[in-house]
């Protein structure tokens, strides 16, 4: 019963509704394509391409204003005080990821409202700038996460015989989990965001098919399940 309790009160939350439609919006893009390529089953295929476009749309609409929200964090962490230059650090970039965040929410806006026949433009190069900024924002995020992980190794290994700090260590340890699984998301997401940038296909010079960008918004979506339930 206790178990229920908490799924009902997870599917309650906004932001748990939004990462189970982001696993149905990217599990349908990678069914898309595994069904078109592999299985040549073209009726199929079609019903999963509509249900992943239906569940991004929604999703989009979902996050109307949400520049806002990354407003309101961007105040908030200009305002701390930083006692350490490792804090002063974390600070900035933390700031900038929330930047480009907030750039990305505001293009994404714009680019849904323009689908929609809400506004009168174009939603294409309203949606690469959305995709662009969040590409970096998930490259720097990236940054952040790599450098906590180097500040707990190094934490631990200077106090690893230190009786007193066993407890700061166990910390440690379970702040790295929550680490390594925003990793995973960080690369999963890197897959539809680098694609949608155009940064692979004319940077890397490489062009993701809808499978590899499926699987990794998957795999993205999973984890941020499990971290919101």
């Amino acid at each position: 019963m206790q178990t229920l309790d908490s799924t009902v009160k997870w599917f309650n939350k906004t932001e748990g509704r939004d990462k189970i439609c982001k696993v149905m919006q990217y599990g349908s893009r990678f069914l898309m394509w595994h069904l078109k390529t592999n299985n040549g089953n073209e009726q199929l295929s079609n019903q999963f391409k509509n249900l992943f476009q239906s569940t991004r749309d929604a999703r989009k609409l979902f996050r109307l204003a949400k520049s806002l929200n990354e407003l309101q964090t961007i105040i908030d962490k200009v305002g701390q005080n930083c006692k350490t230059s490792q804090e002063q650090v974390a600070r900035a970039l933390n700031i900038l990821t929330r930047v480009w965040f907030l750039l990305y929410w505001f293009y994404d806006n714009l680019s849904v409202l323009s689908t929609i026949k809400f506004t009168t433009s174009d939603p294409k190069p309203l949606q690469k700038k959305a995709m662009t900024f969040w590409f970096i924002a998930i490259i720097t995020n990236l940054i952040d996460t790599i450098r906590q992980l180097f500040v707990n190794f190094q934490y631990i290994q200077q106090n690893k015989n230190n009786q007193t700090a066993q407890q700061q260590i166990a910390n440690k340890y379970d702040q790295n989990k929550t680490l390594y699984l925003n990793l995973i998301k960080i690369f999963g997401d890197l897959m539809p965001a680098g694609q949608g940038s155009e940064f692979f296909p004319k940077v890397l010079k490489i062009n993701l098919n809808d499978g590899v960008i499926g699987l990794g918004g998957l795999v993205s979506g999973a984890v941020a399940a499990y971290q919101a339930y």
